[in-house]
Parts: structure tokens; sequence; C-alpha cells
């Protein structure tokens, strides 16, 4: 049995928006600089990771890829503590689920694996989380998840439970006094041409973009009509990638993040996209922000 959610400090402080993301490093890749650009807005967020990423490679020269994998868990919750002050994120929760892997490797069958979790057990760890820093806005995966990996396809059906149940008075009553969350986003993968535009700059600067390339072997992803938030992050890129990199056993010296150069990066991740899940979108509806029209007196001094 996982341990129980982890608080990073002992009083009620509370937060404008909750993101739910899979792994240690997850909070930095899609959402990282989503979460930099409300932190620099003076808005209090919060990350729930679900598991300790124990399935994850050793990328880091200064550790043994061996010698130091027993450790993995307790080396990526570091780094996940620092990319999170790195964003200015407020207040870090640790579900404590172990990492599954990829589909269908063994760590799917690990007794301590998110996939294997009881869902409404998880959905009560996030519940606790959620009356406790009552957010007016949460963002979890998409439905099916970024990619079929089992822990974001596991963390997207955790988090609209939780969304659901957590204002529901008769639901987890040992969690604490029910908290409606207004509003419910899911980040997307949204693909608005930017890379395909970005490919000749990316080949002349000498990066490795072979793994671009094979996109197109892949179906594509939905365009920029399909979200209901695009939201400019491009003055928080170099914030990203910090937190990122800070994530050393998992960010190699040469991947595309290390290697990209500033205005190059700057401009391939620029925008944040966000579908809203609830209240559900109509078709074609658009809101400039996560947090358009809504009242959240909770601000970072």
């Amino acid at each position: 049995m996982p341990p129980e959610v982890l608080s990073d400090t002992a009083n009620d402080s509370t937060v404008t928006i909750l993101v739910v993301r899979p792994h240690p490093d997850d909070e930095s890749s899609l959402t990282g600089g989503t979460l930099a650009y409300y932190a620099a807005r003076g808005v209090a967020t919060a990350v729930v990771t679900c598991t300790g990423g124990e399935e994850g490679e050793i990328h880091d020269p200064d550790l043994d890829p061996i010698a130091d994998l027993p450790r993995l868990r307790e080396i990526r919750e570091r780094e996940l503590r620092t990319a999170c002050e790195i964003l200015g994120v407020r207040e870090l929760r640790l579900l404590g689920y172990r990492d599954s892997g990829m589909l269908d490797t063994p760590g799917n069958e690990h007794p301590e694996a998110f996939c294997q979790a009881d869902p409404a057990e998880a959905a009560g760890r996030v519940v606790k989380v959620i009356r406790e820093l009552k957010p007016h806005v949460m963002v979890i995966e998409p439905p099916g998840g970024l990619y079929p990996h089992p822990d974001h396809v596991k963390s997207h059906q955790v988090g609209l439970d939780a969304f659901l149940a957590a204002g529901d008075e008769d639901a987890y009553p040992e969690a604490g006094p029910a908290w409606n969350v207004a509003r419910l986003y899911a980040a997307a993968q949204i693909d608005d041409g930017r890379w395909d535009e970005l490919l000749p700059e990316f080949r002349a600067a000498g990066v490795d973009v072979s793994w671009l390339e094979r996109r197109v072997e892949r179906p594509r992803h939905p365009g920029p009509e399909t979200a209901t938030v695009v939201l400019d992050v491009s003055p928080h890129t170099e914030v990203q990638r910090e937190a990122l990199l800070a994530h050393r056993t998992q960010i190699p010296a040469t991947s595309f993040w290390a290697t990209l150069p500033q205005g190059l990066r700057r401009r391939a991740f620029a925008t944040a996209y966000f579908v809203r899940m609830h209240p559900p979108a109509e078709t074609g509806e658009r809101e400039p922000d996560l947090l358009h029209g809504l009242d959240f007196p909770n601000r970072m001094d």
C-alpha cells in the first residue's frame, strides 16, 4: 500500500491552480511554462505528482545507472522539489504510488504501481489535497493521457474522479469538508504547425531532429481550433527549461531541451493549450486565460 499523501507544509495554505501530473518532470514539460506564467503574476499554484518515477533511466553523469537505481525515487523527489521551486510552485503533494513503466513492461505488474491502484482509493488521495488547498481551477491529463503510458491514462481518470467527488459532501467524508473547484481543464497537445515551420532552423542550428521527423508516421494532434485556452508562455520558456534541466536523471546534456538555442526554444515552446472539461466548453468557445472571470483572492506575496 502506498504511503499517505505527503504534505510540504503544516499550515492550511490555499492555492488558485492545482495541476495533477503522473511523474516527476511532467510538471516541468508540458505545464512548466504555465506554472511559471501564473507564478510571475502572483497566482498561487500547486502540483500533485502521482508516482515516484522509479521506472525512469539515469542520465546524470554524476550517478551510476546501476548502483544508484534503487535510490531513483529519492533522487527524483529531490529533482522535483528543485524544479517546483524554480517554477514558483507554492505547494507540492506526492501521492506515493510507484511508476508503472511504459505500456506492456514488467513495471505494469508491480503491486504498488499506479496503474494497479484502486481507482476510488487513488481519487480519495487527490480529493484530500483538493479540500486542503481549495483551488479554483484544476488541470489534468486529457482523456486517454497525453500518450498511452499507463500512468498518464490513470492520472486523467483519477484527476477527473477527484474533481467530481471533491464537492460532494457524502464522498470521502474523512478527507475534510467538501470543496467545489470552479473549473477543470485538460492540458492539450496541439498541432499548430509551429514545429514543422521551425524544422529547417532546427537543422541549421545542428539540432538532432530525427525524432521530430518521425512524427509523420503518427496521427497528427488536433489543431488550435479545438483549444479553449491558448496561453502565450514565451516569456517563461527559460524558466521552464531551467526547471526541466533540474531533472538531471531524466534529461541528458545532449537532449533537445539542453541544446536548442534560446531564440528557437522560445518560439518552439511559446504556447500552452487547454481544453475546458467543466463546465463543458461549447464548440469554438474561447477564453483568454484559465482564470478569466473568476475571483481568486489568494495571491502569492
